[in-house]
């Protein structure tokens, strides 16, 4: 294990994984200890010394993070992955958890392991953003816990343990629906609503006072420096300590003002910015100020802040709790949490569209090429409409899977139809891959009846509310399903609009 990094998100981290991950991805292995014990830092130290495949390692508190690389002779990287935290977990069974006389110790120990992989990212996804989600799958995954103790004696006989828990977050060339996981539902939680106090001092307060209140509150992480209740910087306890530990740090410091010393230009937010938006503020800083904690402020007053640990827990508690609800097939958002985001964009009063989409002549295409090739066709529908929302949509647009071909966007309305017509095009010049080189010229219908059709099309039903008419959620679908029969009335792929102004709707219109 001779010269294996050190640090998480820093230039060196990233710089060091590109340079291994394209002989067949990265892998990680998260562990966490629910109490503290020496013998197991001691097991995890040991085997660090024999994962010939282990390059970066990185401890916070008691959460520990491993990087893997593989060798263009290796099994593939989950394969690696997964024989080094079988060796993990059996050196931690072998530790020293038991007493020098054979009986094992009074406190169980604990262990949440978890492993990831990545490959390199696809075009327009940053290097940062494919490490960051596979460190959360990893902590998502750590569902596997290893206890250790004098109540488990007969279960750590039982031998190895079967390791299933895992994920992948796939890059070029694999389907991208992985990716997409977190952000509909991460998007509708607050930052404010992790907002954690925090010691504040004023502007003026001395060094010495600081590094007194330090030295007396041994969790403390750091301070907040304020005027008037407005935070305008922070001094981390570790920085502080380095400071002082200098030659001369004592005496050039230790009377000054703290405003004199601090970080200038901490990441500070609003109470309603989203975790997800906040999350990726924080890992974008400078790898010197990764680990300082994020301010956030209500109306400019300092409202409480963050750590990147409570942030990276509640990223992972939100992504469990999508993958809960979302639908299997594409791992998008079901209808529980499309009927939240309605209910969430009605009461904010604010002018939104929503866009159904579904696929003509389904049931043909399913009878005459199977299910499993329906299935890819719906993956690939699922995946068009991400595609070009990231293109045209907006940070809290919306794609939903209601089930089967039928899905739902929420995004602003002023793109809406730019959307529909881009959509159309994509999944037009790419759905003849789907039939296998057969010439199709006519379809099925739901009676058995011939039409002279080329094959499956796109029916869009686009909805458009100016945030003043009354609405509820309920009367959404009934409008669509009004709109979708017009647009199965119509030949080929065709967006057909409304405006939703109450009682009345607007006219009606298509595009092929």
């Amino acid at each position: 294990m001779n010269g294996v990094g050190v640090g998480l998100f820093n230039r060196d981290m990233l710089r060091s994984i590109k340079e291994r991950w394209h002989e067949g991805g990265i892998g990680v292995i998260y562990v966490r200890f629910r109490l503290g014990n020496t013998a197991a830092e001691s097991a995890l130290q040991l085997w660090e010394g024999t994962e010939a495949r282990l390059f970066w390692r990185q401890r916070l508190e008691w959460d520990y993070f491993y990087l893997f690389d593989r060798q263009q002779k290796d099994e593939p990287i989950i394969r690696v992955v997964e024989k080094a935290m079988e060796r993990l977990i059996d050196r931690l069974r072998k530790s020293d958890a038991k007493k020098e006389d054979g009986a094992f110790s009074d406190t169980d120990l604990e262990v949440s392991i978890g492993l990831s992989t990545a490959y390199p990212p696809a075009t327009g996804r940053s290097s940062e953003s494919v490490v960051y989600r596979m460190i959360l799958d990893a902590m998502e995954q750590s569902a596997y816990n290893v206890t250790l103790g004098r109540n488990r004696q007969e279960s750590l006989a039982e031998g190895k343990p079967k390791i299933e828990n895992y994920s992948q977050i796939i890059g070029a060339g694999e389907p991208v629906q992985q990716l997409h996981l977190p952000g509909n539902y991460s998007r509708t939680v607050r930052i404010g609503g992790i907002a954690a106090p925090f010691p504040i001092f004023p502007a003026r307060a001395r060094v010495s006072e600081v590094a007194y209140f330090f030295d007396t509150n041994a969790k403390a992480q750091g301070a907040v420096i304020v005027d008037k209740g407005r935070p305008i910087g922070i001094l981390m306890k570790e920085k502080l300590h380095q400071m002082l530990a200098g030659q001369f740090g004592l005496p050039l410091y230790w009377n000054r003002p703290i405003e004199r010393i601090m970080n200038n230009q901490p990441l500070i937010v609003d109470e309603q910015l989203t975790v997800e938006h906040v999350s990726q503020l924080a890992m974008a800083r400078d790898f010197s100020q990764l680990y300082d904690v994020v301010l956030i402020t209500k109306d400019g007053q300092m409202a409480g802040a963050a750590t990147i640990r409570s942030i990276l827990e509640c990223m992972t508690a939100l992504r469990t709790e999508a993958a809960r609800t979302a639908n299997p097939l594409t791992g998008l958002p079901g209808n529980e949490e499309i009927q939240l985001e309605l209910s969430r964009r009605i009461g904010q009063g604010e002018p939104f569209a929503v866009v159904y989409a579904d696929l003509d002549y389904f049931k043909w295409y399913n009878d005459s090429f199977g299910f499993g090739l329906g299935d890819n066709l719906i993956r690939y529908l699922g995946d068009i409409l991400r595609m070009e929302l990231d293109q045209l949509g907006a940070c809290d647009d919306f794609v939903g899977h209601i089930g089967g071909d039928d899905f739902i966007v929420v995004m602003r309305a002023d793109s809406a139809e730019q959307l529909c017509q881009a959509m159309i095009k994509r999944f037009d010049s790419g759905i003849k891959a789907f039939y296998g080189g057969a010439q199709v010229t006519t379809v099925e219908d739901r009676e058995g009846n011939l039409i002279d059709q080329e094959g499956v099309t796109l029916s869009l039903s686009l909805m458009l509310w100016d945030g003043r008419v009354a609405l509820a959620a309920d009367d959404i679908p009934r409008i669509a399903a009004k709109l979708k029969k017009q647009a199965k009335a119509l030949k080929g792929s065709v967006y057909v609009m409304d405006q939703i102004i109450g009682m009345h709707h607007g006219e009606e219109r298509n595009g092929n």
